[in-house]
């Protein structure tokens, strides 16, 4: 399951990416959402969990592009995460594991459901699945979502901020039990460079 919430958390951030100022709406964002198309980012994963002593952190790379994503974790140990519009691939290099499965799923479908408003920045679904508070100043932005039907949902509240005039810099996800994880972001140019890397990560991934 852990894999599957990585993976729609960074679905979101097609989202999430797109830059606010205050005098923009939530709808000039879901506009700006829908057009987004290549995404390159630095994130940094906080996990805070009542069964560890210590928060648990990851650091690396997603890259996102209209027909695939790459999640590529560098630390603490390598993760490889990668999908298209049909299929997710999963390779953890140090276990010598690979997964792969349908992203039409049940288990895919429950929570991607719940993410595809945001994805296609449909105003009117967003507010069919989420209760939505979005607040906007000279300095900074704040979207915060809390799930209508609770009971499909994984998590309790999501919630995004970012900088005036810039992209999401951070975002905290909250389980029912009180568990919650922290993102931090820093958008990166996409270039050649980048494009390239979703190939030969994707053939990674693949085992190809």
């Amino acid at each position: 399951m852990q894999f599957y919430i990585k993976l729609l958390l960074q679905l979101a951030l097609i989202f999430f990416v797109s830059t606010a100022t205050a005098a923009e709406t939530l709808e000039s964002i879901l506009e700006r959402a829908a057009a987004q198309q290549n995404v390159a980012i630095d994130y940094r994963e906080v996990r805070h969990l009542q069964m560890l002593n210590e928060p648990w952190q990851a650091e690396g790379k997603m890259i996102v592009t209209a027909s695939a994503f790459v999640i590529d974790q560098l630390a603490p140990q390598r993760q490889l995460l990668t999908a298209n519009k049909h299929r997710y691939w999963l390779y953890m290099p140090e276990a010598e594991i690979r997964r792969t499965g349908m992203v039409t799923s049940p288990m895919a479908q429950r929570s991607f459901g719940l993410f595809k408003p945001i994805m296609n920045g449909d105003r009117d679904a967003l507010e069919k699945e989420f209760d939505i508070h979005f607040t906007a100043t000279d300095k900074r932005w704040l979207l915060e979502l809390k799930p209508k039907r609770t009971g499909r949902a994984l998590y309790a509240r999501i919630t995004v901020q970012g900088e005036d005039g810039h992209p999401a810099s951070y975002m905290k996800t909250e389980m029912v039990d009180g568990d919650f994880t922290e993102w931090f972001f820093q958008q990166q140019p996409f270039t050649s460079s980048e494009e390239s890397s979703v190939k030969r990560l994707m053939d990674e991934a693949r085992g190809n």
